[in-house]
């Protein structure tokens, strides 16, 4: 490519002057000749013109004055002025104000000539050069200040893109984003291409480990390439991808937000004869360090929204789920009945119940569901369901914990299940019959002094898994007679296992729990209640439960 040339505007009434100047200038120089000031801003206003040579002694305009109105319509062309002795108040006073680079005295030395037009012409392209730097970063303020100002990711993608085509002055912008889950670089989304070519860019998609595609090379080497012929690229180009949008030149650069990869971002100009250039390389660059700032914020922004949402969802679905849970528990002659469940998060997968049928047995029930958060909340919902549902069944305990286990393996993930313990106690037997599946063994505290001692001797399976297995464990009835001041504990392993979810080797434990139960034995229900779930407290400090802590007390009057 040729390289371009400078020129120079020579304003003279003399021609014999403009004819010599322009022989001494041509062949380095487009030049441009003026017999006088009018003439001169003429060709000024039509022509990009580097340098201006005019005399001082002018009819019609002062050579001065011509200048002066020459700064106003082009104020980066340099001012030189031709002068006799006589002049040089005038020139002196014209360059003091800043109108004239330069005087040259009449008659000149043609090596002076050539080195101060030279002079001349590389202090044009300083200006030129700083003026353009001065426009760009006054333009990238802008943009800068206005994609960062939008915190909606979709509308900042799309406002970065056209930036890219509308104020950078490319003729295509595409964005490709970095899914490190997926171990891929994924077409997000292009501006200021035809509805064929965004179908088809829209569709790339490139593995992260790839070494010949520039796109991904600029994400993993965190660099910027530009590629100003495809046919002589310097790195790997997909060549489908030039022959089905007709990319002829373009440029990528990474976008990063401190450590975090976020994408790369690629402009072209695809146009005959048109060539993207180191220049446009430096330009985008600094562009892309404010659109990543403006891709990072909007992400975070989109994710501090999303995670309010859920919050306000997890704590609608915990209200929800708390009136699940037995709002007033029924009174049983001589029995006092106290529970309590207490999510480690916002929702919980551990239930409680507490219900008495129409024949005055009342029914209580204790499951803890595996996971936690919302699945396990659902499922807790389901069990509970299936558990009403048994209750006014003639049926045996053990068929009715079979048919609840087939029923959450019904409608639930081969995953999921819950251990599960309930049964019924009937006042006038004072008895307490219970079945389990799977659930610590509840523990029963005699009134008579007796250590504590686990409830039961046998446990099935959890409920939901496969009904198949059930026969392996079969679920067994068992019966606990009550006498006056025995006390029964039913729990979620959230009470014992307390202290192994933030990787504490010691565990709050079986013997713990029986020693607050031994201690607060002859309290009632609600004080054994509290008793426990304060040691806990207490046992954890400022660690965060691990896990969700649910028990029910009995205690026989």
């Amino acid at each position: 490519m040729l390289e371009r040339r400078h020129t120079v505007l020579i304003v003279d009434d003399d021609p014999g002057i403009l004819e010599a100047l322009r022989l001494s200038l041509e062949l380095d120089y487009e030049v441009l000749v003026a017999p006088g000031g009018a003439e001169g801003l003429e060709l000024l206003a039509r022509n990009e013109v580097a340098l201006i040579i005019a005399d001082q002694r002018m009819p019609g305009m002062m050579g001065v004055e011509f200048l002066e109105r020459a700064r106003e319509v082009s104020p980066n062309s340099v001012r030189m002025m031709l002068t006799g002795f006589a002049d040089l108040d005038a020139i002196v006073g014209a360059i003091n104000r800043g109108q004239v680079y330069r005087y040259i005295s009449k008659p000149w030395e043609p090596k002076d000539l050539e080195i101060d037009v030279r002079q001349a012409v590389e202090t044009y392209d300083m200006r030129v050069a700083l003026d353009r730097r001065m426009r760009e970063l006054k333009m990238l303020c802008e943009v800068g200040a206005a994609i960062t100002s939008v915190l909606d990711l979709d509308q900042d993608i799309q406002m970065i893109l056209e930036a890219v085509v509308n104020t950078l002055g490319f003729e295509r912008s595409f964005l490709m984003l970095v899914d490190e889950g997926a171990g891929v670089l994924r077409s997000r989304a292009c501006a200021g291409v035809s509805d064929e070519a965004r179908a088809f860019f829209l569709q790339l998609e490139y593995g992260l480990d790839r070494e010949d595609v520039a796109v991904v090379l600029t994400v993993r080497q965190n660099r910027s390439i530009l590629v100003e012929d495809v046919d002589d690229a310097p790195v790997g180009v997909d060549r489908e991808v030039v022959r089905r949008m007709g990319v002829r030149s373009f440029v990528t650069v990474p976008l990063v937000a401190g450590e975090r990869k976020i994408g790369v971002l690629v402009a072209d100009r695809s146009g005959a004869g048109e060539r993207v250039v180191e220049h446009d390389r430096l330009l985008l660059m600094g562009f892309a360090n404010q659109a990543a700032i403006a891709l990072e914020n909007a992400r975070l922004y989109g994710e501090a929204l999303e995670k309010q949402r859920l919050e306000q969802e997890l704590a609608a679905a915990g209200r929800i789920q708390q009136l699940l849970l037995p709002q007033a528990l029924p009174e049983v002659e001589g029995f006092d009945i106290s529970g309590t469940s207490r999510p480690s998060r916002g929702v919980s997968g551990d239930y409680y119940d507490v219900v008495e049928d129409r024949s005055g047995r009342v029914w209580v029930a204790l499951g803890d569901v595996s996971g936690k958060g919302m699945p396990a909340a659902l499922t807790m919902a389901t069990l509970r369901a299936l558990f009403r549902s048994e209750l006014e069944r003639e049926q045996s305990l053990a068929e009715a914990m079979r048919r609840i286990g087939e029923g959450l393996w019904r409608c639930t993930a081969p995953e999921v299940f819950a251990t599960f313990c309930f049964g019924a106690l009937d006042p006038e037997e004072r008895a307490f019959t219970f079945v389990n599946a799977g659930h610590p063994y509840p523990l029963l505290i005699r009134a008579d002094g007796s250590p504590p001692s686990p409830a039961g001797t046998g446990s099935g399976l959890p409920v939901g898994v496969d009904p198949t297995l059930a026969g392996v464990s079969p679920y067994l009835e068992q019966r606990v007679d009550m006498r006056s001041g025995d006390v029964f504990v039913i729990y979620s392993d959230g009470v014992t296992e307390a202290g192994a979810g933030d990787g504490e080797v010691e565990m709050f434990g079986e013997e713990r729990l029986e020693a607050v139960l031994v201690e607060h034995r002859t309290k009632d229900a609600a004080a054994v209640q509290e008793a426990i779930c304060s040691a806990v407290s207490a046992f954890l400090g400022d660690a965060p439960p691990g896990d969700d802590l649910t028990l029910v007390v009995i205690r026989a009057k």
